[in-house]
């Protein structure tokens, strides 16, 4: 299927291409309190034989034929695969007003879209992945979690499931450890470089811990500028007087796993 610079692949439950699509509107959701179902428009969609056939036969065919588990497939500047997000009911359809040959789609949209706010950081990592650590230090809290969303979400996070070997040696920046987001933002990069993911939560975090995430324990993490971090991750992790701070747990979790880590 050809296309001219295409931003989005609506793609189905096995993987398949479905539509080679030009842009697409309502990705980006204002907060609302309205129980409306939301929608996306995708635009200057090329179909595959199997969405053409589908959106051209009967309401009976379409009944027959459903086209389940749909996700829409968020390219980069470079055409490579960055995030899917899943793709409710089609419900409307007409051809293009961006090239009479192709089709626009209208299909229900909602739980893991993006916020408008964040519009920005999603931009950022379309025109460019990122090519150097602490990228997003330059964002707030809202931003330095939605580049954390991205991050966890994007479809090579895993390092392929390639894991260097044990007794490595891995530097962590700590300078701009301000928050718990920051933290596995910066262990994500001390890992596995710009954009690297190393888990979005402590349960995550553990879990890469045991492999298929780019490192084998045991290995050796030093931390750099630690006291920022320190100060930051004292509040405890649970809402009881006796629960550890932040910083504690997660130090206990590298300890069960022979990380060796040096505080600085």
């Amino acid at each position: 299927m050809d296309s001219a610079e295409p931003k989005f692949l609506l793609i189905d439950e096995d993987d398949q291409v479905l539509g080679v699509c030009l842009d697409a509107e309502g990705i980006f959701i204002e907060p609302s309190e309205s129980d409306e179902e939301l929608t996306v428009e995708i635009l200057g969609c090329l179909l595959a034989p199997r969405l053409r056939d589908y959106l051209a036969g009967s309401k009976r065919y379409r009944q027959r034929n459903p086209l389940d588990s749909l996700s829409l497939r968020m390219l980069d500047e470079a055409a490579e695969p960055l995030v899917d997000f899943c793709v409710g009911e089609i419900i409307e359809w007409r051809p293009s007003r961006l090239d009479p040959e192709r089709v626009d789609i209208v299909a229900l949209w909602g739980f893991d879209s993006p916020s408008a706010g964040a519009r920005d950081v999603w931009e950022r990592w379309r025109s460019a992945r990122p090519d150097q650590a602490a990228q997003w230090a330059v964002y707030g809290p809202e931003g330095r979690r939605e580049w954390l969303t991205i991050v966890g979400r994007s479809r090579f996070r895993r390092a392929d499931g390639v894991d260097r070997p044990a007794g490595r040696v891995y530097h962590l920046d700590g300078t701009h450890v301000t928050d718990e987001t920051s933290f596995y933002l910066a262990i994500g990069e001390a890992i596995n470089g710009p954009g690297g993911y190393f888990g979005w939560n402590l349960d995550a975090l553990d879990d890469c811990m045991y492999g298929r995430f780019g490192a084998r324990t045991p290995f050796t993490l030093i931390w750099s500028d630690s006291h920022v971090a320190r100060k930051a991750l004292r509040g405890v992790w649970e809402e009881t007087d006796d629960a550890p701070p932040l910083f504690d747990l997660i130090q206990t979790i590298f300890a069960e796993h022979d990380v060796s880590v040096v505080l600085r």
